[in-house]
């Protein structure tokens, strides 16, 4: 598969991916968050990567720890009694929803085979070794992670490019990312993002995406929301998000927190053609008369 845009855009070194003069921009990178909505079942996840492409997403996305470095005995051991809990205790419920490398290595394989990229946010630094080794085509940082400086020094050393959420963070925090990642490795784009399940209009904040832009010139600049449809998404593309991202799931009531904050196949569908519809309106800044 050919490099996806924003991996193209930021590996040429002092690109700047805008403006784009008279010519039509790159279409905007689509990601399927599929996190752990697969419900811990390989065969689920497979069907999600299979619709997510026909739906015409450009890549699927998971969510992998390496629980063991994660998280400590203590933690693991506590009773989790959560109406979404897979187990009695919270290690249970997260070794249920957490696929091995080997089933790893077989998700990749099949979305390799039917033609979507394939990564996962990396949950921690072992993680990012695993993913490494994967030869994923970007990494994802969570926003949960981002203010993780010293994680940051070590995705960023592993050459690949990144996507890093910001949700929770402030500018000030961001910048200091920015002048962290940058120097190490460019390729990366910065995401805005709120941190909230689901997320209302009123705490959206689009207009940070322009701020990104102004501040952040050199690097592509999207979004990844957890709102309710898929009208905030699309004018984050009119906006100028070149990346967006927003989960998905096969059923809105099935257990587990991101489920009710996912679209589901059919918005998901509405989103790529509404994204692309977008993206061809946009046209030129030349002003023309349409021939008769």
């Amino acid at each position: 598969m050919p490099r996806p845009f924003w991996i193209r855009a930021c590996c040429r070194e002092g690109a700047v991916p805008r403006p784009y003069g008279g010519r039509r921009p790159p279409p905007c990178f689509i990601i399927a968050e599929i996190g752990q909505n697969h419900q811990g079942d390989l065969e689920i996840a497979k069907k999600m990567i299979r619709l997510v492409k026909e739906c015409g997403a450009d890549c699927a996305k998971f969510q992998k720890s390496e629980l063991e470095y994660k998280f400590n005995k203590k933690a693991l051991e506590r009773p989790y009694t959560s109406p979404h809990s897979w187990g009695k205790t919270y290690g249970e419920h997260k070794r249920h929803l957490e696929f091995s490398h080997d089933q790893y290595r077989e998700l990749q394989k099949f979305a390799n085979e039917i033609g979507i990229y394939f990564t996962a946010s990396a949950m921690d630094e072992m993680a990012v070794d695993f993913l490494h080794e994967l030869a994923v085509p970007f990494f994802k940082v969570g926003s949960g992670d981002t203010n993780n400086l010293p994680y940051i020094k070590k995705t960023a050393q592993k050459g690949r490019p990144m996507v890093i959420s910001s949700g929770m963070q402030t500018m000030d925090t961001m910048r200091r990312v920015y002048e962290i990642a940058k120097p190490i490795n460019p390729n990366f784009c910065f995401l805005q993002c709120t941190s909230a399940y689901p997320l209302i209009p009123e705490d959206v904040n689009l207009r940070v995406i322009q701020e990104f832009q102004s501040v952040f010139p050199d690097i592509p600049i999207g979004y990844s929301g957890h709102e309710t449809g898929i009208a905030v998404t699309v004018a984050a593309v009119a906006m100028g998000a070149k990346v967006v991202e927003r989960h998905v799931t096969l059923d809105k009531t099935w257990k587990g927190t991101d489920h009710q904050a996912s679209l589901d196949l059919g918005e998901l569908s509405e989103l790529v053609k509404s994204i692309r519809i977008v993206e061809k309106a946009m046209g030129s800044p030349v002003k023309t008369t349409p021939a008769m």
